[in-house]
């Protein structure tokens, strides 16, 4: 994980307010852009994401039903990477 690179978000998801951080992992694709992304919410540990084509999901490919939040965040990584 590259924690220099390490960023602070907030957004605000079916009426609840998330604060947390991203981290870019070390290693980055063809394009530059971090493989996977470590999330933080709060103080606690949320999941690793990663993109294929656009669409986010957690890195370790379980389903554990907040797809919309992944999706958010991600968009807020995309936009920091634009």
């Amino acid at each position: 994980m590259n924690n220099e690179a390490t960023f602070p978000f907030s957004l605000d998801f079916e009426g609840t307010h998330y604060d947390g951080l991203i981290t870019p992992s070390g290693e980055t694709d063809k394009y530059g852009m971090p493989v996977y992304f470590r999330i933080t919410i709060g103080d606690k540990f949320f999941a690793y994401i990663c993109c294929d084509e656009r669409n986010w999901r957690r890195h370790e490919s379980k389903d554990t039903g907040d797809e919309g939040l992944l999706q958010q965040i991600g968009e807020l990584i995309n936009r920091r990477y634009e």
